[in-house]
C-alpha cells in the first residue's frame, strides 16, 4: 500500500508540468520493445565498438534514432524491466532486487496503458527472474515465461534459448492481423554462461560475451525479419534496449549486480519510428530506460505519465539532466553498502562509504576519481541525490506478516546484531567476489569438501554474505550433508530476512528429506507472496509424503498455474496418481507431459522418468520399468528415490547382484551417511535384514 501511495503522491505533483513540443501521433501503431539481457552499449558497433559484427542492430540502428548516454536504473533484470514498464523509479516501484520482491499489480504501466486504448498487449521472456507470479505480467494479455526451475539451480541463471522465445512472440504477432498491438520480447543472450551458438563460438573463441552478443543479433535479426516479411515493420514503434551492461573485469566486478559504473548501467537505447522517421539521429543528452513510458504515451496520443524524473524522448533536451540509478544487492546478498548513483551528459557521481565522481569526457572508463578538485559539482550532485531519500532507506523485504512468519520459526533473533555498524564500501570488498567465483567453480565441478572448504572461509571473513551461505548450503547438500545443509540455510535466513522465501523453500525441502514434514510446511510458506509456485510445489510435495492425496493434488494443481512449475507440478500429479494405484491416468499424464517438453524443446524433466518408470514397475513391465529409471539416473543422478526402486524391479525380477550393484550407484552419487541409512532402508523393506544391517555398519 505505500508504494500505491507513493505513486499517488507523484502523480498529483505533475499537474503544473510543462507540456511538451508538439509531435507526430501514430494512435494505433504497433509498439514493440526488444529487451536484450545484460547488453553493454560501449560492446556495440553502433555505440564504436570494433570487436562484434551486429549486421541486424545496424540495420535497425539506420532506422532509428540513437541515444548515446542510455542508462538503467538498476543493473539487475527484474527491477530494471518494472521501471521500463512502470515509468518507475526502483524507490517509487519497491522491486529493489531479483528476489525477494513482488510486483505492485495496481501501478500504472505500458501494458495497462496500451490495453485502455484497445490494444492487445503481449510478451514472451527467456529468463525465470521475469515470470509472471512475480507481477510483472499484470497488463498483458499474453505472457509466456515458460522457463521451468530446476533443483537447486540458482534462480537467476534458469532461461531459454531466445530463438524459441522469438518463434513464440513470431506466432502471436502473426495472430493479431491488423488489431493495435503492442509485445515485449526478452532475451537471455548475452548473459553469462557465455556460451555464444555457432558460428560464433568459434569467431570469438578468445572473446565469449562477444560471440554471446553476435548470437543475440542473430537472433533479434530472425525476429525483425518476421516483422519485415508480415508488413508490421515500417508502420511499428521500435525499441531496441537492455535492461543493464555487465562488468567484465574493469572494476573487478566479473558480472553485474553490485556496481554502478558506467558498464553496469550504460545501455543501448534505439528508437525506430513509422516509416523510419528521424532514422540515423543520434541524441546526446542523458536519457532513462523510465522514459520509455512517457514516450509510447506521447506517441499513441495517450495522456503521458509524469512520474518522477521521467520525461520523453522525442521531448526537447533537458539541459544538465541528471539520471538515478541504484544498487542494493551488494546491501541484501553480501552484507555491503547500497550504492547510489546520479549521471548526466559529463559527470557520474557515485554515493557509496568513499564517494566517487568521475568526469566522463576524458575519462569514459572512470579509473580518476575526479571528487577533490570538482568540488561543486560533488556539492550539487550530492544535494540533488538526497532528494531521493526512499532510495537509502532499508529495503522493504519484509512486513510485519512476514516478520511474524519469521520470528514464529526462530527467526530474527540474531539479525539485529549481523546487521548493525557501518556496512563495508564495494569497491573494498569486490576481491570476495573472485574468491565466491572459485568456490563456486569447485561447487560446479562437483568438488564438494574443498566447495565447503573454500565457502566456510568466505563466511568467516564476511557473516554477512548470503550469497556464500547460501552456496554453502548448496555444497552440504550436494554432499549429502542434509542436516548441515539446513543448518547453513536457517543461517542464511538470520543474515538476510529479505531473501527468507527462496531460502526458505530451500530449507523447508530439506526439512522435508529429514523427515520433519511440519516444519517444513511453515518454512514453505515463507515464500507466499514472492514465489507462490514454489511454495505450492513444496506443500504438494509434503502432502504427498504424508499419502494426504487430496491436498497434494490440490496444491500441484495450484502450483500447475505457473508456466515455470507447469510441468513439474503435472509430474507430481501423476505420481499421486501412481500411488492411489491410478496407473492408466499417471501413464497418460507423464506421456502429455514429455510430449509437451519436447514440443517447447525443453530438456528432461526432473522425476518424470521416475514416475514412468514407478507406474511402468507396477504394471509389471519391468524391462521397460528399468530403461525408463536409468533414464532418470542419467539426467538427474542425485534422486535416491530412482535408485531405490530400481533396485526393487531387480529383485523382483530375480537380478540380486544388479539390485546391490544400483544401490552402490546411489551412494557413489549421494556420497554420505544419509545416502547409506536410505540404503538400509530399502534393503530391510524387501525383508533382508542381514543386508540392512550391513549398509547401518557402513553409515557409523
Amino acid at each position: 500500500m505505500a508504494v500505491r501511495w507513493k505513486v499517488l503522491a507523484l502523480l498529483l505533483t505533475t499537474a503544473c508540468t510543462r507540456p511538451e513540443a508538439p509531435q507526430a501521433v501514430h494512435s494505433n501503431a504497433p509498439v514493440i520493445i526488444i529487451s536484450i539481457d545484460t547488453l553493454r552499449a560501449d560492446r556495440l558497433p553502433a555505440y564504436g565498438y570494433g570487436g562484434v559484427e551486429t549486421p541486424h542492430i545496424d540495420a535497425l540502428r539506420r532506422d532509428s534514432i540513437l541515444f548515446r548516454n542510455a542508462y538503467a536504473q538498476v543493473p539487475l533484470t527484474l527491477p530494471s524491466h518494472v521501471s521500463l514498464l512502470t515509468g518507475l523509479l526502483p524507490p517509487d516501484h519497491g522491486v529493489r532486487n531479483n528476489i525477494g520482491y513482488a510486483v505492485d499489480t495496481a501501478l500504472p504501466s505500458i501494458p495497462r496503458l496500451l490495453q485502455s486504448r484497445g490494444y492487445r498487449t503481449g510478451a514472451a521472456v527467456s529468463a525465470y527472474v521475469l515470470r509472471g507470479s512475480t507481477g510483472i505480467a499484470s497488463g498483458f494479455d499474453f505472457y509466456d515465461d515458460a522457463v521451468s526451475s530446476r533443483g537447486n539451480a540458482a534462480i537467476g541463471s534458469l532461461h531459454r534459448s531466445g530463438r524459441r522465445t522469438v518463434e513464440i512472440a513470431t506466432s502471436w504477432i502473426r495472430e493479431q492481423g491488423d488489431r493495435p498491438f503492442f509485445f515485449m520480447l526478452h532475451l537471455f543472450e548475452p548473459h553469462s554462461p557465455y556460451e555464444p551458438e555457432e558460428p560464433f563460438r568459434s569467431r570469438y573463441s578468445s572473446e565469449p560475451y562477444d560471440g554471446e552478443i553476435a548470437t543475440a543479433d542473430a537472433i533479434a535479426g530472425t525476429f525483425i525479419d518476421s516483422l519485415k516479411s508480415s508488413g508490421v515493420y515500417d508502420r511499428a514503434i521500435v525499441f531496441l534496449l537492455s535492461d543493464h551492461g555487465e562488468g567484465l573485469g574493469d572494476h573487478g566486478e566479473p558480472e553485474h549486480g553490485v556496481f554502478v559504473y558506467r558498464e553496469a548501467i550504460h545501455v543501448p537505447l534505439l528508437l525506430k519510428l513509422p516509416h523510419g522517421d528521424r532514422g540515423g539521429e543520434v541524441v546526446s543528452g542523458a536519457v532513462a530506460l523510465t522514459d520509455v513510458f512517457p514516450t509510447i504515451a506521447s506517441l499513441v496520443g495517450a495522456p503521458a505519465p509524469s512520474n518522477r524524473g521521467a520525461r520523453s524522448l522525442l521531448a526537447p533536451p533537458a539541459p544538465n539532466r541528471r539520471i538515478y540509478s541504484e544498487s542494493l544487492y551488494g546491501r541484501i546478498h553480501l552484507g555491503w553498502s547500497e550504492l547510489l548513483s546520479l549521471v548526466d551528459e559529463r559527470f557520474h557521481f557515485i554515493e557509496a562509504p568513499r564517494p566517487e565522481l568521475y568526469d566522463l569526457g576524458g575519462d569514459p572508463g572512470e579509473k580518476t576519481n575526479v571528487l577533490a578538485s570538482e568540488r561543486r559539482v560533488f556539492a550539487s550532485m550530492r544535494e540533488e541525490l538526497a532528494s531521493y531519500a526512499t532510495a537509502a532507506e532499508t529495503p522493504a523485504g519484509i512486513d510485519p506478516e512476514e516478520a511474524r512468519k519469521l520470528a514464529a520459526l526462530g527467526y530474527l533473533s540474531s539479525t539485529a546484531a549481523a546487521s548493525s555498524g557501518p556496512r563495508p564500501d564495494p569497491k573494498d570488498r569486490i576481491g570476495e567476489i573472485a574468491a565466491m567465483v572459485r568456490a563456486s567453480d569447485l561447487l560446479r565441478r562437483g568438488a564438494y569438501p574443498e566447495a565447503i572448504t573454500a565457502f566456510r572461509e568466505i563466511v568467516e571473513a564476511n557473516p554477512r554474505l548470503s550469497d556464500a551461505w547460501n552456496q554453502l548450503g548448496t555444497a552440504h547438500e550436494e554432499a549429502g550433508q542434509y542436516e548441515e545443509a539446513a543448518e547453513v540455510y536457517r543461517r542464511a535466513i538470520d543474515v538476510a530476512p529479505e531473501l527468507a522465501g527462496e531460502l526458505g523453500l530451500r530449507r523447508g525441502a530439506l526439512l522435508l528429506r529429514l523427515e520433519r514434514p511440519d516444519e517444513a510446511e511453515r518454512h514453505a510458506r515463507l515464500a507466499a507472496k514472492t514465489n507462490a509456485s514454489g511454495m505450492h510445489m513444496l506443500l504438494a510435495r509434503i502432502a504427498l509424503a504424508g499419502q494426504d492425496y487430496v491436498r497434494a493434488e490440490t496444491e500441484a494443481r495450484a502450483a500447475a498455474e505457473d508456466s515455470g512449475s507447469r510441468l513439474a507440478a503435472r509430474v507430481l500429479l501423476a505420481q499421486g496418481f501412481t500411488q492411489q494405484g491410478k496407473l492408466g491416468e499417471a501413464l497418460a499424464l507423464v506421456e502429455a507431459v514429455e510430449r509437451e517438453a519436447q514440443r517447447e524443446g525443453i530438456g528432461p524433466v526432473e522425476s518424470l522418468q521416475y514416475v514412468r518408470g514407478d507406474v511402468l514397475g507396477r504394471m509389471e513391465r519391468y524391462d521397460e520399468a528399468v530403461a525408463a529409471f536409468r533414464r532418470e539416473i542419467a539426467a538427474f543422478p542425485r534422486n535416491r528415490q530412482t535408485y531405490a526402486n530400481l533396485y526393487l524391479v531387480y529383485m523382483v525380477t530375480d537380478r540380486p547382484e544388479e539390485a546391490e550393484g544400483a544401490l552402490e550407484e546411489m551412494v557413489r552419487a549421494n556420497p554420505g551417511r544419509a545416502a547409506l541409512l536410505f540404503a538400509a532402508r530399502t534393503v530391510e523393506a524387501v525383508g533382508d535384514a542381514r543386508g540392512a544391517a550391513r549398509w547401518r555398519q557402513r553409515a557409523r
